[in-house]
């Protein structure tokens, strides 16, 4: 998939507080795996926004340091503008397929939510592998299936039926979808040179004030479906906004929408 993230960056910005709701249990989830961070060298891939660089540098404290990193010049822009004041953390712009740092030169690496974004992530796997000091360990996040995240493919689903975009979830590779198998995913990391391999599913719930929340958040996070919305018809919008009610109508509450996701979280040495 050939998406523009530097595009996304004001969007994902703007929707930062959205964007780590969805995630709460899975990063609290997360960096308990990775254990104490203190006089550790931690790098962090795909950081976005920078919220989860800056609590890893929080859990690092003055004896830690934290490279936070993104492929996508526009996503560095917001990681120095959220992290310049943090003494312990420098920002990088890194492919996660050809990690600019030495072989064992840091002792943790994270990657949540981007790994299953890379066209050919045994590359990536491997870098992190070549990178990790003997002892390390990684942390790697990507959602689960299409069927178990409501809350991302009903949007979707919606343009798709209104012929706004074309073709089913997006589980190939490169898509969000693309290591949504447990033990494929655990075949992977293993594949890579890691023994010590753990997978594990992470369900949440989302809440959203109603159908309309959903839509303009999930619309403006996903590149392919901002440009496919800002593209459409008053009558195509329309049709989108309805069926996206229709289709989450069965997770409607008296608080608004609750809507499933779930996530697989990898730890490995």
């Amino acid at each position: 998939m050939d998406v523009d993230w530097s595009a996304a960056a004001p969007q994902w910005d703007r929707n930062r507080a959205e964007v780590e709701a969805m995630k709460t249990e899975l990063t609290d989830r997360l960096i308990r795996g990775v254990g104490p961070l203190e006089r550790r060298r931690v790098l962090e891939l795909g950081a976005g926004t920078g919220e989860l660089a800056a609590r890893l540098a929080d859990a690092a404290g003055p004896s830690g340091a934290v490279v936070a990193s993104d492929a996508a010049p526009g996503m560095v822009e917001l990681l120095r503008a959220r992290l310049g004041g943090l003494p312990n953390v420098e920002v990088m712009r890194i492919d996660a397929a050809s990690i600019p740092l030495p072989n064992e030169s840091v002792d943790v690496v994270v990657f949540r939510m981007g790994l299953m974004l890379m066209p050919e992530p045994d590359v990536a796997l491997q870098e992190m592998r070549r990178v990790l000091r003997p002892g390390g360990k990684i942390a790697v996040a990507v959602w689960g299936g299409p069927q178990d995240n409501p809350w991302m493919v009903t949007v979707g689903m919606a343009a798709m039926m209104q012929g706004l975009v074309s073709g089913g979830p997006p589980v190939g590779p490169g898509g969000p979808f693309s290591l949504a198998d447990p033990v494929d995913l655990e075949k992977r990391v293993r594949g890579a040179g890691f023994s010590d391999v753990t997978v594990t599913t992470v369900d949440a719930t989302r809440r959203f004030t109603d159908a309309e929340h959903h839509l303009r958040v999930v619309g403006a996070l996903a590149p392919q479906l901002a440009g496919a919305l800002a593209r459409a018809s008053t009558e195509q919008l329309a049709g989108v906004r309805q069926t996206v009610a229709d289709l989450t109508a069965k997770y409607r509450t008296d608080d608004g929408l609750d809507l499933p996701s779930r996530a697989l979280l990898c730890l490995a040495g």
